[in-house]
């Protein structure tokens, strides 16, 4: 008899270039194929692969390129077509949404529900056509997750909130936390090498909080500077006028995504990160600082808090007069600086993505075996 086939939207793990969700989709099944399954697994991407990333999975799983038109095409008639040839047994979405007409043999990670906080909890407008993308997805999400016998989400938080928010019952969910990415090892930065900084992961959307950011520099002293990376390249310039117009445009750096060895390198050197959002589902950068011995000053709002335990400062994203004496406590206490590092990388030790891998396994085994 053929083992069940789970047929997985592996889109943004497929990327050259990851965010937070497509490192979820990387790391998850990449660790997920050391694994012995009585269950088979597919992974479907589109047109944004890279085609070393998607030969390399290919010698861990069968992997389809599916073309769309859009987004929209791709989730909703392309992968379920894809689906139904491979004789799929379930869908698993792994970004929030998947098939409306697979709902009862859909899995589904829900990393958060951040799309029913915005313009209540945390400021920020859309463009128009991520306004259309926004209502599109939360009416599907809030019709497909109460009715997939699967959910996993990644956070004791998120689960929480999805629970309240989405009414899916406790029973169907299953907290998968994230993990650092695995890294090679290499040398310490060598003393005086580059002058100290805080790293900030920017981007333009307002959860993310660059303008407070600024504002807490503009309330530091020089030579306190920082290095925002990670912004979308098309947002780099809105990133340095907004600097401008804090008056801080002299001490910080702006640049879009940059390589993983360039990212690594910069949690070694930086003297701290900055994580000032106002909402995550897990804020898996804090946890990517900690592993290199970077301290963190991060947000007390959302999974922040259970991600970071004792291991950062934390403070309120809207208070900058609080980030910016954290930012200055940091900078200039030797003995605090090394005491976050330590705990961090204490902390940060915790997270694997076997475990993360060993989970979803036995959601998975769960759902392919009748049970939940």
């Amino acid at each position: 008899m053929t083992a069940p086939l789970i047929a997985v939207d592996a889109r943004y793990g497929l990327r050259a270039m990851r965010r937070g969700i497509g490192e979820y989709v990387y790391q998850l099944f990449w660790a997920l194929a050391e694994l012995p399954r009585p269950y088979r697994v597919a992974l479907f991407g589109d047109g944004s692969a890279d085609p070393e990333v998607v030969a390399a999975f290919r010698r861990r799983y069968p992997v389809e390129i599916l073309s769309a038109p859009n987004f929209f095409w791709w989730e909703q008639v392309a992968f379920p077509q894809a689906a139904r040839r491979w004789r799929a047994a379930f869908v698993h979405g792994t970004a929030n949404i998947a098939p409306l007409g697979w709902a009862p043999r859909a899995v589904l990670t829900v990393h958060d529900v951040i799309e029913w906080h915005r313009g209540r909890d945390f400021p920020g407008q859309l463009a128009w056509r991520h306004r259309l993308s926004r209502l599109y997805r939360m009416n599907a999400l809030a019709h497909l997750a109460p009715l997939c016998p699967l959910v996993f989400t990644v956070s004791e938080y998120a689960a929480a909130t999805v629970a309240e928010t989405l009414g899916v019952a406790r029973a169907h969910l299953r907290v998968t936390p994230l993990a650092p990415k695995p890294v090679p090892s290499f040398p310490d930065p060598a003393p005086g090498a580059r002058p100290p900084f805080v790293l900030v992961l920017g981007a333009r959307d307002e959860r993310k909080n660059l303008r407070g950011a600024f504002a807490a520099l503009a309330r530091t002293a020089p030579p306190v500077r920082f290095e925002v990376v990670g912004v979308e390249e098309a947002a780099v310039p809105w990133a340095q006028k907004l600097a401008e117009t804090f008056g801080v445009a002299e001490r910080v750096a702006v640049r879009g995504m940059v390589p993983d060895a360039e990212l690594w390198a910069l949690y070694r050197a930086a003297r701290a990160l900055l994580y000032p959002s106002y909402e995550e589902g897990f804020g898996l950068p804090v946890l990517e600082a900690m592993r290199f011995g970077c301290p963190v000053i991060a947000s007390r709002r959302g999974a922040v808090p259970e991600v970071a335990g004792d291991a950062a400062l934390l403070v309120d994203p809207a208070d900058p007069e609080a980030m910016a004496g954290a930012i200055e406590a940091v900078w200039r206490d030797d003995d605090l600086w090394a005491e976050l590092a330590r705990r961090g990388q204490r902390r940060a030790a915790r997270y694997t993505w076997a475990n993360t891998a060993a989970l979803t396994h036995a959601g998975y085994l769960a759902l392919v075996e009748g049970g939940r």
